[in-house]
């Protein structure tokens, strides 16, 4: 399973509990945004859990997730300028 967001944190979530970050792009409409596709077996119950308000997770990992990936969006948006 598959899903595309640009929700940082639904991102960070999702990774913090066991999703993959498959790859970062540029939206389409506008180069200031960056969309963050993630791939795993239950990323879609996750990304649900996150927009329902029940997501619960280790806080240590969700910091290590966020920091990475805003690593990962500002590459992004510096490679594809």
């Amino acid at each position: 399973m598959e899903i595309k967001t640009k929700d940082l944190w639904q991102s960070a979530y999702v990774l913090a509990e066991g999703g993959s970050l498959k790859q970062a792009e540029l939206g389409e409409r506008s180069k200031g945004e960056v969309f963050f596709v993630l791939d795993g077996s239950a990323v879609e119950e996750l990304a649900r859990q996150f927009r329902s308000g029940q997501a619960l997770c280790n806080v240590s990992r969700l910091k290590a997730s966020m920091s990475h990936l805003k690593e990962v969006m500002f590459e992004t948006l510096r490679n594809n300028r």
